[in-house]
């Protein structure tokens, strides 16, 4: 069995990582995943994980959840998104349900 929900995706400079799982925390939601020091490029060029105390580091958080709350997380982060860079994406997505 299988439960339509969204996914949300946030990949954002690692300094704003406790900034934004605040923020996704005070939605209610009821869990996310972290990944940290993800590499990539984007229109602010490659981040690669190297560099003094993490200033080239990035972050990865995903969460799960239905749609009332995808937009209150995309709300939430939205404001550290625009002003400090990185995106959010929210996919469509299905849950299994390994009862």
């Amino acid at each position: 069995m299988e439960n339509d929900i969204k996914k949300i995706e946030i990949i954002t400079d690692y300094a704003f990582l406790n900034r934004l799982v605040k923020l996704i925390d005070d939605t209610g939601v009821s869990g996310y995943t972290i990944l940290k020091d993800v590499a990539g490029k984007g229109l602010r060029g490659s981040k690669d994980g190297h560099g003094i105390a993490g200033g080239f580091k990035n972050c990865y958080i995903m969460v799960c959840c239905d749609e009332i709350e995808a937009r209150k997380v995309v709300e939430a982060v939205r404001g550290v998104i625009s002003r400090y860079g990185g995106i959010c994406i929210v996919s469509d997505a299905h849950w299994v349900i390994h009862n």
